[in-house]
């Protein structure tokens, strides 16, 4: 039983040692595929980062408000009205005339004109309007931010530095 029980139990270690080995390599190859992924990751960082001075940031700001407005707007103008017409005239006058030997008399006399009236009118206009109501806003306003004016140059650099030393560490 000794002999048949020794060659299974180096076979059961050998076999846990080709497992055992297995599992490294797998785990190696997984470990070396992670290290080379997050290289990559930190190569595109230090890119980006790299960038951000030149580049702006546009956030869209959204306003939706109701606001009221109360104002008085004086209005004073004048406008000129132009008259150009014609009056027609069509009468009869009683003038009196004192005739010698028969007295004062009265003869009708027949008068047709026409009389043009060319006037220019200024009409003054002075009044004071008020107006209250509300007006409702709904609008998006883009606001650029331009980051070379924040002065985060240094928090950048700093940046970059520690990346640098990650990537170094990973090649």
């Amino acid at each position: 039983m000794k002999r048949i029980l020794v060659p299974a139990i180096i076979v059961l270690n050998l076999l846990l040692s080709l497992a055992a080995l297995a599992v490294g390599g797998i785990a190696y190859l997984t470990a070396r595929q992670l290290r080379l992924g997050l290289l990559e990751t930190v190569v595109q960082t230090r890119t980006v980062v790299s960038d951000i001075p030149t580049q702006g940031v546009e956030v869209p700001i959204r306003i939706r408000d109701t606001f009221p407005v109360k104002a008085q707007i004086p209005i004073r103008e004048e406008f000129d009205v132009p008259i150009n017409t014609v009056l027609p005239i069509s009468t009869e006058v009683e003038v009196p005339i004192n005739i010698p030997l028969l007295g004062e008399r009265r003869i009708a006399v027949p008068i047709q004109a026409d009389v043009p009236i060319n006037i220019e009118v200024i009409i003054p206009i002075s009044r004071t309007v008020t107006i209250e109501t509300s007006l409702a806003v709904d609008l998006e306003v883009p606001v650029r931010i331009d980051l070379e004016r924040m002065g985060i140059e240094g928090i950048l650099n700093t940046l970059d530095a520690r990346l640098a030393e990650v990537e170094r560490q990973l090649r």
